[in-house]
This record gives C-alpha cells, sequence and structure tokens, in this order.
C-alpha cells in the first residue's frame, strides 16, 4: 500500500495547531486595534483546510466523517445569517463605533467562520482513539508552556523592577497587549480570566476522567506511575489557576472538582474522591500561602472582595437596598452584571430572531439597569462603563456570557440551533468507556462555565473538546 505523502504534513500541522492555542491574541496578526481575540493557531487551521480543499477538488478524496453535528452547523449558519440580514435590513444604517448595523453582523460572521474552521479541521484531524490521545498530549505540552510563562510572570510581578520590564516586553511578543502585568498572570493570552478558561476546559476535564475512570485515556487503561501522572497534571492545572488570579476560574475548579467528590462517592470511588479533596485542600493551602505575594491568587484582585464579603462589609447598610451596588464594587463585577443584565432585558424584547448576530453591544445604553450608573463601572471612570456608551472608543458592551449573547442576537431560534448542535456532539450514543463517560460530562460543565465568562466562537477551546466528544461517540463500544 502507498503511503499517503500528505499525512505527515498534516500532522505536524495539527500539533502546531494545538501547541497554538494558548496564544489568543497573537500580534504578528494585523485585525486592528479593536480586535482582541487573534488566535495564532489559525494559521496552522488555514494551511489544513487548505490541503483538505487539495485532497478533494485535486485528489478527489473524500474525508469519511460521520455526519454528526455539521447539518445543524449548517442549518445555524444559514438561520444567523438570513435572520442577521432581515434585522439588520430594517434597522437604520447608523454607524456606531464606526460600525453600521450591517458592518457589525459581517464582522460577527468572519468570527463565526473562523470558529466552523477550528471545528472544521478538529473533525478532519481526531477520527480514533490515537488521535484523541495525542490531541489531549499536545494541548497539555502547549498549556504547561502557557502556565510556566505564567509563573514567571508571577515572579517578575512580585520582584517588579528590570525582570518585569524585561517579562513584559516577552509578553508583548506573543500576545496583544491589553492591561499589562499588573498583579496577575495571563500566560500566553491576553488577560488572566481566558488563561483560567482555557484551563478549565482543555486540561481539567481530562485529568477528572483519568482520576474517575482509573485509565491514562479512551481505550487505555491505567500503567505504573498514573497516580504520580494524575497529581502532576492537577498541579500544573492548579498552578496555573493560582498564577491567573481569576476569581471566575477558582470558583469554576472549586464547583467542579466539588461535583467530581460527590459523584465519586456516589459510586463508591474512593480513591478519586480523596483524590479530588487533596487536590481542593492544596489548591486552598496554596492561596493562602500566595497571600502575601501580592500577586496571582494572593493579589488584591481575589483577598480584596474576600475580606470585604467576610470581614469589612457593613451589613446594616447594605440591608437599606444598596446590596447590588456595594457588592458589584467589592467584586469588581458592575461590568459584566450591567452587561448581562443588559443583554437579557434585550432579549426580552427580541425573543424570537434577536437583534442580529454581532449587534448586542449596541443596546447597552437603552437597556443598562439603572443600579450600574451608581457603581464604579461609572463613578470612577472605568472604560468598560464609559467605553461602551461612547460612540468613538472601540470597548463594547457585549453580553460577556454566550448564552445571553445567543438568546439577545439570534433569539430563542438561533439559542435552540446551537444548544441541538452542542448537546449532540457531547452525549449522542453511550459512552465507548468510562473514560468517554465522564470525559463527556466534564467537558459539558467545564464548557458551560466557560459560556458564563465569555462570548466569544475564536477560541478553538469551544471546538476542540466537542471534536473530541464526537471522535469519542463514534469508537466501538467495549466492556468495562
Amino acid at each position: 500500500m502507498t503511503a499517503d505523502p500528505l499525512q505527515p504534513i498534516e500532522r505536524r500541522l495539527w500539533q502546531a495547531l494545538l501547541l497554538c492555542v494558548p496564544v489568543s491574541a497573537t500580534p504578528l496578526l494585523p485585525f486592528g486595534n479593536g480586535t482582541l481575540a487573534r488566535p495564532l493557531a489559525i494559521v496552522p487551521a488555514t494551511l489544513l483546510l487548505t490541503l483538505a480543499a487539495y485532497r478533494l477538488v485535486v485528489l478527489n478524496q473524500r474525508p469519511r466523517l460521520a455526519g454528526d453535528g455539521f447539518a445543524a452547523l449548517g442549518l445555524f449558519t444559514l438561520y444567523i445569517v438570513v435572520s442577521g440580514l432581515g434585522v439588520v435590513m430594517v434597522q437604520p444604517p447608523d454607524a456606531f463605533k464606526g460600525q453600521t448595523p450591517l458592518d457589525s453582523l459581517v464582522r460577527a460572521l468572519l468570527t463565526w467562520g473562523v470558529g466552523l474552521a477550528f471545528y472544521v479541521v478538529a473533525r478532519l484531524q481526531i477520527r480514533n482513539a490515537a488521535d484523541i490521545r495525542m490531541t489531549l498530549r499536545f494541548l497539555f505540552i502547549g498549556m504547561g508552556v502557557s502556565i510556566a510563562f505564567a509563573g514567571v510572570q508571577v515572579v517578575a510581578m512580585a520582584q517588579h523592577g528590570e525582570l518585569l520590564r524585561v517579562v513584559q516586553a516577552l509578553t508583548d511578543l506573543i500576545a496583544v497587549r491589553y492591561d499589562g502585568l499588573v498583579n496577575r498572570a495571563q500566560g500566553m493570552t491576553f488577560e488572566p480570566s481566558w488563561l483560567a478558561t482555557q484551563i478549565i476546559v482543555l486540561l481539567i476535564p481530562a485529568l477528572i476522567a483519568r482520576a474517575m475512570a482509573r485509565q491514562e485515556g479512551v481505550g487505555l487503561p491505567a500503567l505504573p506511575g498514573h497516580a504520580l501522572r494524575l497529581a502532576g497534571g492537577f498541579a500544573v492545572a492548579i498552578g496555573g489557576l493560582l498564577f491567573s488570579g481569576s476569581r471566575f476560574g477558582l470558583a469554576c475548579i472549586v464547583a467542579m472538582l466539588g461535583l467530581s467528590v460527590f459523584f465519586a462517592a456516589l459510586r463508591g470511588r474512593i480513591l478519586a474522591a480523596a483524590t479530588f479533596l487533596g487536590v481542593l485542600v492544596a489548591g486552598g493551602g496554596a492561596v493562602v500561602a500566595m497571600s502575601g505575594l501580592g500577586a496571582g491568587a494572593g493579589a488584591t484582585y481575589v483577598m480584596g472582595p474576600v475580606a470585604y464579603l467576610t470581614e469589612s462589609a457593613d451589613l446594616n447598610s447594605l440591608a437599606g437596598g444598596d446590596v447590588a451596588t456595594g457588592v458589584t464594587d467589592a467584586l469588581a463585577l458592575a461590568g459584566r452584571f450591567a452587561a448581562a443584565e443588559a443583554a437579557g432585558l434585550t432579549w426580552l424584547d427580541h425573543p424570537v430572531f434577536g437583534v442580529s448576530l454581532g449587534n448586542n453591544y449596541r443596546y447597552f445604553g437603552e437597556y443598562a439597569p439603572d443600579w450600574a450608573f451608581t457603581t464604579q463601572l461609572f463613578t470612577q471612570g472605568a472604560k468598560e462603563g464609559i467605553g461602551w456608551l461612547d460612540p468613538n472608543s472601540p470597548e463594547k458592551g457585549n453580553a460577556k456570557n454566550l448564552f445571553l449573547r445567543l438568546l439577545s442576537e439570534t433569539g430563542v431560534v438561533g439559542f435552540a440551533l446551537f444548544i441541538v448542535f452542542f448537546w449532540r456532539q457531547l452525549f449522542r450514543g453511550r459512552p465507548h468507556d468510562a473514560f468517554h463517560r465522564y470525559f463527556r460530562l466534564a467537558s459539558a460543565a467545564a464548557l458551560g462555565f466557560s459560556f458564563l465568562n465569555q462570548d466569544t466562537f475564536v477560541d478553538a477551546g469551544l471546538w476542540i473538546p466537542l471534536a473530541l466528544c464526537c471522535a469519542m461517540n463514534h469508537l466501538p463500544q467495549v466492556r468495562e
């Protein structure tokens, strides 16, 4: 049988894509100052799609892929194009932040196209158990490098001086500068919360599945040294979350490990439950140890709200009706809460078809809750609140939440179509083995949590877990 000369090239490009996933905002892609999401992985993805087109058009080789997902995704794509055009055509063509409603729709469709590219490439490259294991391994390597760099950033922020200037310069070569290195690490992403979300989505599900199933991976039993590798994996992942100082990431890992303890105990997997409890205790100890460092999980951003809510809050004054203002100011969450509430109100006024993809931010001024204007979001000149209303500022009052973005921009129809696609990718058919069962449950939880914190389609971290679960769904079943 003649060897396929393109297969080694495709394999190397896929491995390069996986290693590039942590680089979410590379300055090498000239997308303009208003675009922060610039995934470096789109470069190898484009090359892989080019090779796939060459196979199809020139070599007449059709990929052998299960149809799961493509029909639902195609229907959703057709819907957002047709409904979006229908909505923007009846809106005034007024420019806001330099874009008309049609301009915003086109830009949003381009970001959706990037997401589709990641999904198609992942489906083409992840087909069997060996592909699944290789994908998880290279994701861990890439994320491990990003987490190690985050550790260097934490040390630099703690020491300040020349070291911080050098590390900031290196960071600027990898990611578009957003706020710079202050007291929380961002790794190779453009901000700490993105690093935490990548860890939650790309690393934690596989670690939980390995602990619950006592397997190295799908179709692969535990090998000598399994416990040591598992402990090392959790140490890297938890270390990254601590370096990022992301309150959302820390809350997510507590919730996921807490649920894992419950399900492990329920199924009689006492060793797994003890493992998860050990990780929680060790992580809590690390937070306490970092409290004096002033960086990462020890930053004021993390420790300040804890002190406010547990010690210094004047609960009697808050009881007078100022709860929303006090708590959101303490947590610095006024922006996210206000954007989420505005998106929800936008959907309630446009429940069926929404306001068209990419145009949610236009309605923040109209639907922003009254309480938001008395919080730090506006009273301290924060770029979020004032910038969202300024027609000349690139800052946009997006939903910051994928569920609310879909509802407000595509209506209940688009939301239902996307959820059907999402659910079928994760849970179609019976699990192949125990690892598969726990991996897709943990992936569903991780993606669900990430959707509460991000609303972009261009992150490969959204699409690769779906393709992994889809590939596992089509593996032959084995008896546990």
